[in-house]
């Protein structure tokens, strides 16, 4: 499951053109499935045997289930975290604002007026003198299947800002992306989303962050540097 939750991502985020692969690859399928019914009705002859209908039913089902698997894949942030028990916290202690960490991050990324979520974004956290916490990430160019591209609007820096009293639960783990696993954090926290009306303030609304580290000393130097702030 991993393995193809990280192709539904893929699927998601490179381009043709305007499109996204996986908008190409849904409008090809309905379209060999109404194309293929269409020249039936052209004769005036439905085909038969009935297992001739399998092609655009097959088409047509592997949409739909294509879609149920990307929800999934969504609602779990296309990774599989599984929970660590019975492991000792470390003691407290903050990080120097001059200390960057290299992690995988994924979840919601913003840059000026512009948000998206990604997974697996080489990137450093830091914690500044205010006790703000910041994942920093760049994202480059890069292809898929040789036809698939990153977006112009996605490239350069993207940022997830968390105020330490924003912080709800830390939870240490293992998480997988694809084939690649490896120790992690999950965050989850509060962040103000603007309302689509001018007239309403700003809402709360609560977000999960996942941060995989290279070795266990990483991931508990920032496990540290966040029960710095319950202290």
């Amino acid at each position: 499951m991993p393995r193809v939750w990280k192709l539904a991502y893929q699927f998601r985020i490179y381009h043709l053109g305007s499109w996204t692969l996986e908008r190409w690859g849904m409008t090809l399928a309905i379209g060999a499935a109404l194309l293929l019914v269409l020249q039936w009705v052209i004769r005036g002859s439905p085909p038969t045997p009935w297992w001739h209908w399998l092609a655009p039913a097959g088409l047509l089902g592997g949409v739909v289930g294509w879609v149920a698997l990307r929800r999934q894949a969504a609602a779990a942030g296309y990774v599989q975290f599984q929970a660590e028990t019975g492991i000792p916290a470390p003691g407290p202690l903050a990080l120097e604002p001059r200390d960057k960490i290299q992690v995988h991050a994924t979840g919601h990324f913003e840059v000026e007026n512009r948000s998206g979520d990604f997974v697996n974004l080489l990137s450093y956290w830091r914690t500044f003198t205010s006790r703000e916490h910041a994942v920093m990430a760049i994202l480059h160019p890069s292809r898929f299947l040789l036809i698939g591209s990153l977006p112009e609007e996605a490239l350069g820096m993207w940022y997830i800002f968390i105020q330490s009293a924003d912080i709800h639960e830390v939870t240490p783990g293992r998480l997988t992306f694809g084939a690649d696993e490896g120790l992690a954090l999950r965050l989850r926290y509060a962040r103000l989303q603007a309302s689509s009306s001018e007239k309403k303030p700003p809402r709360a609304v609560e977000e999960v962050a996942y941060l995989k580290f290279e070795d266990d000393d990483a991931r508990r130097r920032v496990w540290a540097d966040l029960l710095a702030d319950t202290t």
